[in-house]
C-alpha cells in the first residue's frame, strides 16, 4: 500500500482555451486588412484631391483595395489563410517595387526622400515576411528587398547624373535602422516562444502519466484538494488491478502496459464527467467524485467492479478489481482521504478481491 502523499503545488492552468494559430492568424489578418483598407481610401482620397497621377496611386491603390476586400471576404468564409498571406504578400511586393520604379527612374529620384512611403511600405512587407516565414528566411528576405530597394533610387541619380540628397540617405537609414528592430524582435519572439514550449512540455510531463495519457499523482492532488474545500465534498476512489503482477509474469509488460491503459480509458467511460480519473501508480487508478455522498459513491464503485470483470481483456481474458471508497468529512486533510481510501482497499483485498470497500464498513472479525 501507498503512504499518504504530502499536499503538491497545483498545476498551472490557462484562464481562458487558447485559439488555434490559423484562427489567430485569421483574426489578426482580419485586423491588418481592416487597417489597410482604411489607409488605402484616404491614400486614393488624398491623391485625388492633389491631382496626383502617379502610377501608384491611379492604379495601385485601386488595385489593392480589390485585393484587401476580396481578402477579407475571403477570411471570413474561414477559406484557407495561408493561401491568403501568400497572395497579399506578393501583391504587396508588386505594389512597392512598381512605386520604387516609377520614383526611381523619374525625373528626380531624391524626391523619394520627401515621398518616403515606398521605404514605409517597404517596412510593412518585411514585417507581413516574418509573419510568414521562419525568422532566417524573412530576415534574408528583408536584407535583399531593403539592398534592392535603396539600389534603384541611387542606379536612377547615377543615370541621370544628380547628387544623392542627404535627406534620402537619411530616410534609407531610417528604413534600414526599423527593418534590424523588426528582425530582432522577431528572433526574439522565436526563442520566448521556444522556451515557452519547452516549459509547457515539460509541465505536462511533470502532471501526466506517460503510458495512460492520464493525470499522474502530481496532477489529481489539485482534484482531491478540491473535495476538501469548504461547502465541496465529495468522494475518493482507490482501484488497483487484481494479480496484475501475474498478468506481467505470464504474458509480458507489452500485455500489461496495454491493460493499464484500457483500464484507464474504461474508468473514465464508466464514470464520465462524474469524476476525475487518473493513475496513482504501479497497477492503481484513483478518481475524485465531487459533491458525491455515500450512496452514489458505492454505486460508482458497483459499477467499475461489475465493467471491469465483464470486459474482455485482449490477450488476458478476465480480470478484476479492488477498490477502496471513502467520502470526505469536516476537517479532513488529503493525508488523511487519502489514508482511509488506502485501508479500505486493502479491507476490499483481504476480503478476496473483486470487490469494493467503504472505509466506513465493519472490520471483519478476526
Amino acid at each position: 500500500m501507498n503512504a499518504p502523499p504530502r499536499p503538491r503545488p497545483t498545476p498551472p492552468t490557462p484562464e481562458k482555451p487558447l485559439l488555434p494559430p490559423d484562427e489567430l492568424r485569421r483574426r489578426a489578418y482580419l485586423v491588418a486588412l481592416i487597417g489597410g483598407l482604411a489607409v488605402l481610401i484616404i491614400v486614393y482620397a488624398v491623391g485625388q484631391l492633389q491631382g496626383r497621377g502617379d502610377l501608384y496611386t491611379t492604379v495601385f491603390v485601386p488595385a489593392l483595395t480589390v485585393m484587401v476586400l476580396f481578402s477579407t471576404g475571403w477570411l471570413l468564409a474561414r477559406r484557407s489563410v495561408t493561401f491568403i498571406e501568400r497572395a497579399v504578400f506578393l501583391c504587396m511586393n508588386a505594389a512597392h517595387f512598381a512605386q520604387l520604379l516609377e520614383q526611381s527612374f523619374g525625373p528626380d529620384p531624391n524626391a523619394l526622400a520627401r515621398n518616403d512611403s515606398p521605404y514605409w511600405m517597404l517596412v510593412t512587407i518585411c514585417m507581413v515576411a516574418h509573419l510568414i516565414y521562419r525568422t532566417r528566411l524573412a530576415g534574408l528576405y528583408s536584407v535583399a528587398a531593403y539592398l534592392l530597394s535603396c539600389a534603384l533610387p541611387l542606379g536612377g541619380l547615377l543615370l541621370t547624373d544628380q547628387p544623392v540628397s542627404a535627406d534620402l540617405v537619411r530616410v534609407q537609414l531610417t528604413a534600414g535602422i526599423t527593418l534590424v528592430f523588426v528582425h530582432a524582435l522577431s528572433w526574439y519572439r522565436g526563442q520566448f516562444e521556444a522556451q515557452r514550449t519547452r516549459l509547457l512540455l515539460a509541465q505536462q510531463l511533470a502532471y501526466t502519466d506517460q503510458l495512460t495519457g492520464l493525470p499522474n499523482r502530481r496532477g489529481l492532488y489539485p482534484a482531491v484538494e478540491a473535495l476538501l474545500t469548504p461547502g465541496a465534498g465529495g468522494a475518493v476512489l482507490l482501484l488497483d488491478l487484481d494479480h496484475f503482477k501475474r498478468v506481467n509474469d505470464q504474458h509480458g509488460h507489452q500485455v500489461g502496459d496495454q491493460v493499464l491503459i484500457l483500464a484507464g480509458r474504461l474508468m473514465t467511460d464508466v464514470l464520465g464527467p462524474a469524476g476525475q480519473v487518473g493513475r496513482w501508480g504501479g497497477e492503481e487508478f484513483l478518481a475524485a467524485l465531487p459533491a458525491t455522498g455515500d450512496t452514489p459513491a458505492h454505486e460508482q464503485a458497483d459499477r467499475l467492479c461489475r465493467a471491469f470483470a465483464a470486459h474482455d481483456w485482449p490477450g488476458v481474458g478476465h480480470l478484476t478489481v479492488s477498490i477502496g471508497l471513502t467520502v470526505t468529512r469536516p476537517g479532513d486533510t488529503l493525508p488523511a482521504l487519502i489514508t482511509r481510501a488506502d485501508h479500505a482497499l486493502y479491507r476490499a483485498k483481504a476480503a478476496g478481491r473483486n470487490g469494493w470497500k467503504a472505509d466506513t464498513d465493519p472490520h471483519p472479525p478476526g
